[in-house]
């Protein structure tokens, strides 16, 4: 989104936390790092750095335990702090037209708060929704749930403007009279894939097989790879000459649950699990696949994982056991193969289809309006829209 931005001729800067790092081009690219009390704990460990889930191939997926105490999460008091100290001294250096927020994390919006009191309009990009089927552990106690749903009600409510990622959590926002958020999708970074070179990747590959691949992590909600298992199970009991042609190839992070569900034996079909891959080669292997694969349960709704994205511009066929979620939705609009992610058997009717390379492609048509030049104006109307009603009520600006 700022590649784009800045390309438009928007002067964009960057503020984000130093616990996972730094990166050489971070001046350059106006990158500001604060402190964050997640780098003391790792230092305490003797670790330069927060590791993130993408540095490894197993991790644990446990919330941290302070995520049952502090609301709405530990960020509140582990970065924001720092976060809206430097937001203050920035804005008091460059004078900001406008501040975007992201989240998850929730208290990312207290300091696009704080800049608004100050006069700067602001938009809250809502990426995960806050209180609607959240990705966060439920509170222990009915005080702290009900602090939570007010921070949301009058953060949220409070935004100049508000968008988005998916109808779903823009939906809930509008029946709870919190917001009327506009709807401004992820996208893809075509220059990326183009840059990715399918024979990067071709060795994770075998060529006598149909590769049906996955790239990312599965461990949150919505994501549960079991009824996938079970189906190449199936396939192989029923069809066992479908199976044979058939590998599962897994590109991320796995649990210690995931690695031993995925050890299951499958044959004649195959499962193969890769490990994390850096961005570059994940591409590339997205690009080299026969079909990919995405998994998306309709207990959450809203989710429209951003890999779909890269899935459509990488160009094989898309297979998303996705009925009745976002991603499905948008998955069947460009063409993809959409079935319920839960349905044992129509899942194995479905790879049946990948292992004879019947899957439909996806509609290369439909790639600019999801490609990030299209959804930087989109955001960019967003930001309009945000200066124009916070420059429209002055009064507002200095409480």
């Amino acid at each position: 989104m700022v590649k784009y931005l800045r390309r438009m001729g928007h002067d964009v800067t960057v503020l984000t936390t130093s616990a996972y790092g730094s990166m050489p081009c971070d001046r350059r690219e106006q990158v500001e790092r604060t402190r964050d009390a997640q780098l003391w704990r790792a230092r305490l460990r003797g670790a330069a750095r927060v590791g993130s889930m993408y540095d490894a191939d197993t991790y644990a997926g446990k919330p941290h335990p302070l995520s049952k105490v502090i609301v709405p999460e530990p960020l509140a008091l582990a970065w924001v702090p720092f976060a809206r100290r430097r937001a203050a001294a920035l804005n008091r250096s460059r004078s900001f037209d406008c501040v975007v927020t992201t989240s998850p994390p929730e208290s990312a919006h207290f300091v696009g708060r704080a800049l608004q009191r100050r006069g700067v309009p602001w938009v809250a990009d809502v990426r995960d929704a806050w209180t609607f089927e959240p990705l966060r552990p439920g509170f222990p106690s009915r005080l702290q749930t009900r602090l939570d749903e007010r921070l949301e009600r009058r953060t949220l409510g409070a935004a100049d403007a508000l968008v988005c990622v998916s109808e779903p959590a823009a939906a809930d926002l509008r029946a709870r009279g919190i917001a009327v958020p506009i709807l401004v999708r992820n996208g893809a970074d075509p220059e990326l894939l183009e840059a990715a070179e399918p024979s990067a990747a071709a060795s994770l590959l075998d060529p006598d097989r149909v590769s049906l691949v996955y790239t990312g992590r599965f461990g949150s909600t919505g994501r549960d790879p079991r009824p996938l298992v079970d189906a190449l199970g199936k396939l192989a009991a029923e069809r066992p000459e479908d199976a044979a042609r058939l590998e599962v190839v897994v590109a991320g992070p796995l649990t210690e649950p995931e690695r031993e569900l995925f050890a299951r034996d499958v044959s004649p079909a195959r499962v193969s699990v890769v490990g994390s891959l850096e961005r570059g080669r994940a591409l590339a292997l997205q690009r080299a696949a026969d079909a990919l694969l995405l998994i998306a349960h309709p207990v959450r709704s809203q989710l429209a994982n951003f890999k779909l994205y890269e899935y459509l511009h990488a160009g094989p066929p898309v297979l998303a056991l996705a009925a009745g979620t976002e991603a499905g939705t948008i998955a069947r609009q460009v063409g993809g193969t959409v079935v319920p992610a839960g349905d044992v058997s129509a899942i194995a009717d479905a790879l049946a289809l990948a292992a004879r390379g019947e899957l439909a492609p996806s509609d290369p048509r439909s790639r600019a309006e999801h490609a990030y030049p299209a959804i930087a104006k989109q955001m960019e109307a967003a930001i309009e829209l945000a200066q124009g009603r916070r420059h429209a009520a002055p009064s507002q600006a200095r409480t």
